[in-house]
C-alpha cells in the first residue's frame, strides 16, 4: 500500500485512550490552573500549619519559584519530551505506511500559570483583559483529523474495535502513540498511571489548602475590606475571578476591568501575593517531606524519559 501523503497532528488529549488507561490526565500539566485532585485521602495533613520563615513583599506573581517545580516538568523539559514522543510515533507510523507531522513546537505555559495562580496581579493585564486570559498567551490549537486507518494505527483499537493488524502488521498496544510513550519511559522506574502527574496534583492541593490557612485568610480579609471601599463585595480574591458576570462573558466588560484593577491595587496594598506565596511555599516544603520517595521516583523517571527523547532525536 502506498504511503499516505496526508499530514496529521498528534493530540495529547488522546493519551489515555491510546494506552487504554483510566485515571491519568488528558492534556498537558499546565492546562488547569490549580491541578486536579483525586478522591484518595489527602497526601499531606495540614491540621497543624507549617511555620513561615519570611514573607516577601510581592507586587505580582510573575516568575514564581515554588519547591514542587523541581519534580514537575519545566517548559523546556516538556518540549523535549513531546519532541521525543513525536519522533517515535512518526517512526512507528511510517512502518505502517503513514506520514505523521509532529505537533507545533511547545511554547510553554509557566508564565501563564504563574500569572493566574493567585488571580490577576498586574495592572496592565487587568486593564486590558480583566479576569480573562490573554487570547494570544496560548495560541490556537491545530485541528486533528485522521482517517479511520490512521486513527487505528496511531491510537490502537477503540470502542470495541477488533482489528489488531494493518497492512499485514500487528498494531502495538495503544497504537504507535502508546508505544512511543512506553518506549520513552522503558528505562526509568515504573509509576502508576494516576501518579504520573503527582507533583502537579500535589501543587494543586497545596494551593487549595493554603487558602484555608489563618495567615492567608487574614490577608484575604484585608483585601476584601479594601475592595468593599470601592463598592465590590468579595470574600476572597478567587471569588472575583469566578464571578459569573465575568466568567460567562466572552471578553472583559468595563465593569470587569474596573473590578480587576481594584483587585490588583488591594492585593498590593495588603501584600496578599507575598503572604499567600510564603504560606504556600511552606505548605509545599511539608508536602515534599511527606512524599519524598514518590517524588524522587518521578524525578528519576523524568531523567530517563528526557535521555530517551534526546536519543530519539529531540533537540
Amino acid at each position: 500500500m502506498s504511503r499516505s501523503a496526508t499530514v496529521r497532528l498528534l493530540g495529547a488529549a488522546l493519551v489515555c485512550a491510546a494506552l487504554g488507561l483510566t485515571g491519568c490526565s488528558g492534556d498537558s500539566p499546565g492546562d488547569d490552573q490549580a491541578g486536579s485532585r483525586s478522591s484518595e485521602a489527602p497526601p499531606v495533613d495540614f491540621k497543624n500549619p507549617p511555620e513561615v520563615s519570611a514573607t516577601p513583599s510581592m507586587p505580582s506573581s510573575r516568575n514564581l519559584q515554588l519547591p514542587l517545580e523541581a519534580y514537575a516538568w519545566t517548559d523546556a523539559e516538556e518540549r523535549t519530551k513531546r519532541q521525543g514522543e513525536d519522533q517515535l510515533a512518526a517512526a512507528c507510523m511510517r512502518g505502517f505506511g503513514f506520514d505523521l507531522e509532529p505537533r507545533p513546537l511547545y511554547r510553554g505555559d509557566k508564565a501563564l500559570r504563574d500569572a493566574s495562580r493567585y488571580g490577576v496581579t498586574e495592572t496592565a493585564t487587568a486593564s486590558r483583559f480583566g479576569y480573562h486570559p490573554d487570547p494570544a498567551a496560548r495560541g490556537s490549537r491545530p485541528e486533528e483529523s485522521y482517517s479511520p486507518a490512521e486513527s487505528l494505527v496511531l491510537f490502537g483499537p477503540q470502542d470495541g474495535q477488533q482489528a489488531e493488524k494493518q497492512n499485514g502488521k500487528t498494531i502495538p498496544k495503544g497504537g504507535c502513540w502508546g508505544k512511543s510513550l512506553r518506549d520513552l519511559a522503558a528505562k526509568g522506574p515504573e509509576v502508576q498511571p494516576d501518579k504520573e502527574e503527582f507533583a502537579d496534583q500535589l501543587a494543586g492541593y497545596t494551593w487549595q489548602e493554603s487558602q484555608k490557612d489563618s495567615r492567608v485568610k487574614k490577608a484575604f480579609a484585608a483585601w476584601s475590606a479594601c475592595m468593599k471601599k470601592s463598592g465590590y463585595s468579595y470574600a476572597q480574591p478567587m471569588a472575583a475571578v469566578e464571578d459569573k458576570r465575568f466568567s460567562r462573558a466572552s471578553s472583559a466588560s468595563a465593569e470587569e476591568i474596573r473590578v480587576a484593577e481594584t483587585d490588583v491595587a488591594c492585593k498590593r496594598k495588603h501584600n496578599v501575593i507575598g503572604t499567600w506565596y510564603a504560606v504556600e511555599l511552606a505548605y509545599q516544603d511539608r508536602a515534599i517531606e511527606k512524599n519524598q520517595q514518590l517524588l524522587n521516583t518521578l524525578k528519576d523517571r523524568k531523567v530517563a524519559i528526557l535521555k530517551a527523547a534526546a536519543e530519539a532525536g529531540a533537540r
